[in-house]
């Protein structure tokens, strides 16, 4: 919250209780004046909170901020706001995966990927869909940022890679992937996107949230036999 709105709030909360005082003093014109006074603060502290918001959703979004993978076995980005974060486009969460920075921008190579496990739950309990829920409406822990990361672990004694936002697992990359992953993780540039769509009922029933992330990759030194990642089974 601002520091103005918060000044403003607590001016109009002294003048309420001022005016409560003359009231109950018997002070009605002093009471009265205190009221108007209070309508006042009240009003500023109304449009200075209004105008964050809307600055919130005007600003464009500050660049992402991409951590190098430390072992060569995970990587993560922060995409502000939960939109594309190429050098200047801008789109929803939900919006679908756009193509126009791709020829914008001739040195990337944009690889969308559906991520799998989305309707299990996690180890400790939380639900995937409940987190993939908040993330699509940007509701907490999501309504400043979302980290997105990709981090390998063991399934069953064969290599896996867990995407988390904001540590909180969402999925996995499709294991048909994991090769293509394993011969490539150093050339991924960034995790440019995040994608979470679904939600809501069709026919009654209710429809589950599916996630994509898109990775970008340089061209200049391209990823090998690049598969239709987005043709995956469930």
């Amino acid at each position: 919250m601002k520091k103005k709105t918060i000044v403003f709030s607590c001016l109009a909360a002294l003048f309420l209780l001022s005016s409560f005082s003359g009231f109950a003093g018997g002070l009605v014109s002093g009471g009265v004046g205190c009221l108007v006074i209070c309508g006042i603060f009240a009003f500023l502290a109304f449009r200075s909170a209004k105008s964050v918001t809307e600055t919130n959703r005007e600003v464009p979004q500050t660049p992402n901020r991409f951590t190098p993978p430390p072992n060569k076995s995970s990587f993560s980005q922060s995409l502000h706001d939960n939109t594309v974060n190429t050098d200047t486009a801008k789109a929803p969460a939900a919006a679908p995966v756009p193509s126009a920075p791709a020829q914008r921008q001739s040195k990337y190579i944009f690889a969308p990927i559906k991520v799998t496990g989305v309707t299990f739950n996690n180890d400790d309990g939380s639900s995937r869909q409940l987190i993939l829920r908040k993330l699509h409406f940007h509701d907490s822990p999501f309504n400043e940022y979302a980290d997105v990361e990709i981090k390998q672990y063991e399934y069953k004694g064969q290599p896996a890679y867990g995407v988390y936002v904001n540590n909180m697992q969402i999925g996995n990359i499709p294991a048909d992937l994991i090769p293509f992953i394993q011969d490539n993780i150093e050339r991924i540039e960034s995790i440019s996107y995040i994608d979470v769509y679904g939600g809501g009922q069709k026919d009654g029933k209710p429809i589950s949230y599916g996630c994509k992330i898109t990775l970008r990759f340089l061209k200049d030194n391209p990823p090998i036999n690049v598969p239709d990642t987005l043709k995956i089974n469930d």
